[in-house]
This record gives structure tokens, sequence and C-alpha cells, in this order.
């Protein structure tokens, strides 16, 4: 019965290793994401994080070796439980509950300081505007943006109005940027700013409800995150559910090896 229970443990910690070394491959493809997709470039800019900055590269590299720690944890789990070696589970466990610890104290910095996150991004949405004639990549990235969420300024185009910037369409002074407009193409104009076409740009400009976005950006990008909240929520319950099971599968193979010494 005992040797059983032993055989049931070591599969269910090997079936875990297999989720665990899964779930450093995605934090290595979400650190590579970052370094390579110019989307996510763009909502970097807007907020002034410059991509091209080496503790922007620091950052992602971090995470990609965050991802390859899990990876080698779950393979030293693995190898733990084939060859039954306490030494390996032992590190095992060890390295799991840092990860654990990291994690929580991850959870309790992102509840402690969410309010400050949110006001530091107003304020640097509102920088990188008053840059918007003066930086191509600010340009770009705000044109973007305003695009991809329908939103128009920081809190509404009104911000646009009040910075000391005159915004040109078809050589006419206009009150904000055209990337505020509904457009006759969106799909288009994302992948070339450049061909963005206001549906009417008589009627945008003058503010006419339905052919401008009157949302301002900073709560287009709270509903961004809030689209995946709950997604990111249940993926990190789960994993921590998993490591939690870990180690509890982890203690029992080093507990029936311990009986047959």
């Amino acid at each position: 019965m005992a040797g059983c229970c032993n055989s049931i443990a070591r599969c269910l910690l090997i079936l875990f290793n297999i989720l665990f070394w899964l779930s450093g491959a995605a934090l290595l493809g979400l650190g590579i994401w970052f370094k390579v997709d110019k989307n996510i470039n763009s909502y970097l800019d807007v907020i002034e994080v410059d991509t091209e900055d080496p503790y922007f590269d620091y950052a992602v590299y971090v995470l990609i070796a965050f991802g390859a720690f899990v990876f080698l944890v779950g393979f030293c789990g693995c190898c733990g439980a084939v060859r039954e070696s306490k030494c390996l589970l032992g590190f095992y466990i060890f390295f799991l509950m840092i990860i654990i610890g990291g994690e929580i104290a991850a959870a309790v910095f992102g509840f402690l300081y969410k309010d400050k996150v949110e006001t530091k991004v107003t304020d640097l949405l509102m920088e990188t505007m008053e840059k918007y004639k003066t930086s191509k990549n600010v340009r770009n990235a705000w044109d973007f943006v305003q695009i991809e969420l329908d939103c128009c300024g920081s809190d509404s185009p009104e911000t646009w109005k009040n910075l000391s910037i005159t915004y040109y369409y078809n050589a006419q002074p206009v009150d904000f940027p055209s990337t505020c407009c509904v457009l006759t193409d969106k799909t288009k104009a994302i992948d070339d700013l450049d061909s963005a076409m206001p549906k009417d740009a008589t009627l945008c400009f003058n503010a006419t409800e339905g052919y401008y976005h009157s949302k301002g950006c900073k709560d287009g990008l709270k509903d961004l995150i809030m689209e995946y909240n709950w997604i990111i929520f249940g993926v990190a319950i789960g994993i921590a559910f998993l490591e939690v099971i870990g180690i509890v599968f982890a203690f029992c193979v080093c507990r029936e090896i311990n009986k047959d010494d």
C-alpha cells in the first residue's frame, strides 16, 4: 500500500512539474514578447517608458531569467521524483517556497501602491502629451493608443485643448489630433498610422457625438487592464495552488524515501 501511495505521489509530482515547466516557458515567452512586440512598445512609449533604455532591457531580462529559473526548478523536482533523490527534492521545496514568498510580496506591494501607480501614470500621460509635437516616437505612440483604445487625450479631448499646442488637419488648426476621430478604416490605421482618415473631419472637430472619441486614454488603459485582470488573477491563483500542491507531493515522496531507507 505504501509503495502504491509513493508511486502515485511520484507520478503526480512529475505531472505537476510538467505544468510548472510550461509556466516557466510562458514567462520566458512573455519576456520575449515585451522585447519584440511593437504594439507593447507603443503602450509603453505613451507613459514614457523608453524601450531603448537599458533599464527596460534589464527588467525584461529579469523576467526571462525568472522564467528560466522556474523552468529549472520544475526540472529539479521532476528529476528528484524520478530518481527518488532527497537532495534534489529538498532543493526543489526550498526554491518553491522562495517563489511563493516572492509572489506574495509582489501582490502585497502592488495592492499597497496601486493608487500611487495610477497617479504616476496620469502624470506621465500629461508629460508625454506635451511632447506630442516634438517627439515622433511619442506622437506615434499616442496616435496608436488613441486609435486602438478609441480614446482621446489623458482624461478627455479637453486635455489636448488645454495644452499650448496647435494641431493641424489639412493645414487647418484643430483642437485635438485627428486620431481622436472615428476613422474610416481603423484596422488599416493601426498598421499604418499615416493612413488614419476621419470618417467625417468636420463633424469630428466640431465634437459631434459619434464622430470623435470622448473617453480619456487613462480610462482606456484601465479598461484594457481590467479586461485581462481576472485572467491574470486566475492564472496567478492557479500557479500558486500548483506550487503548494508541488510542495505537498514532494514532502510525501521524501517521507516515503525515508521509510524505505
